[in-house]
């Protein structure tokens, strides 16, 4: 073997070590980078858990909102079938959920849940308010069995609230078949309560996280959902509204997009720190 020749390969090993070096680096920064987030993306099926719950459980205040309604205007056949809804369009979704955090308490808002729509038209309005009211305290209760992670997270009522919105265009679709008509008034009114409840949950949990600008927009929004639904506008209509904001609702989780950005940042500061060393490795080989 002649010199020249080991030399050439002791400064194409050299060359390869340094590459081989920026590639263990950058392996510890993404590991280092994602650390946080791996509870997170361990524990999908929590907060897919948690998210199922929150959106049942405000589905249901507005089923119950409108019972109450119906009662106020002596409408009992409507109020039963609002009262009926929670137990069964809902209760399978939370109850195995519940059971896991707290038996006792679905015990209980299963039995209030399921005895409330044979109540309805023996009681006064007064009477009606107070069951509700109670029920009401349950799903508090429920509600705060979610993780603290979502309880803070704007990204998560995001997602409650996208999720209503689209329970809102099904039950509208339903309710108003043709522009100016009422083909199903439990439907239409389920519609309408579930856009309060969205807007609940906007106002309570998302409008002071973020800017007044988004804000002012999807408060409009709102706004204008509502009163086209009072004038029982088209369900194309309803639907060119909510698909209009849902881009202003962030799908992409934030977590994962800042630790994508900080991966990316720290991957080119990387690259300008190692490229002085494979250049002079290179030039060094060439210099030989």
């Amino acid at each position: 073997m002649t010199n020249g020749s080991i030399v050439r390969g002791s400064w194409s090993r050299r060359f390869m070590m340094a590459a081989i070096i920026q590639a263990v680096i950058l392996l510890l920064i993404v590991s280092t980078a994602i650390a946080p987030y791996n509870s997170y993306a361990q524990d999908i099926s929590m907060h897919d858990e948690d998210l199922t719950l929150i959106v049942n459980i405000e589905a249901s205040r507005g089923h119950l909102m409108q019972a109450l309604n119906n009662k106020s205007i002596g409408n009992d056949n409507g109020a039963i079938a609002h009262a009926g809804h929670p137990a069964a369009e809902h209760l399978d979704k939370i109850a195995p959920i519940i059971e896991k955090r707290n038996p006792e308490l679905i015990n209980e808002l299963r039995d209030k849940l399921t005895r409330l729509p044979s109540k309805v038209p023996a009681i006064s309005y007064e009477e009606l308010r107070a069951e509700i009211d109670a029920i009401d305290a349950l799903f508090e209760n429920a509600s705060n069995l979610i993780s603290d992670e979502n309880k803070g997270s704007v990204q998560f009522w995001f997602e409650v609230m996208k999720m209503l919105l689209e329970h809102t265009e099904e039950e509208y679709e339903e309710g108003v078949e043709e522009e100016g008509t009422v083909s199903n008034i439990i439907e239409y009114e389920d519609a309408q309560a579930f856009i309060v409840r969205a807007e609940h949950v906007f106002t309570t949990k998302v409008k002071d996280s973020i800017s007044s600008d988004t804000s002012v927009v999807i408060e409009r929004f709102f706004n204008d959902v509502k009163m086209a639904m009072d004038e029982k506008r088209s369900a194309d209509r309803i639907k060119e509204l909510v698909d209009g904001i849902m881009p202003v609702i962030p799908e992409f989780p934030i977590n994962l997009m800042l630790i994508l950005v900080g991966v990316v940042a720290l991957t080119i500061m990387i690259g300008r720190v190692l490229m002085p060393i494979k250049a002079t490795v290179y030039n060094g080989y060439s210099n030989r």
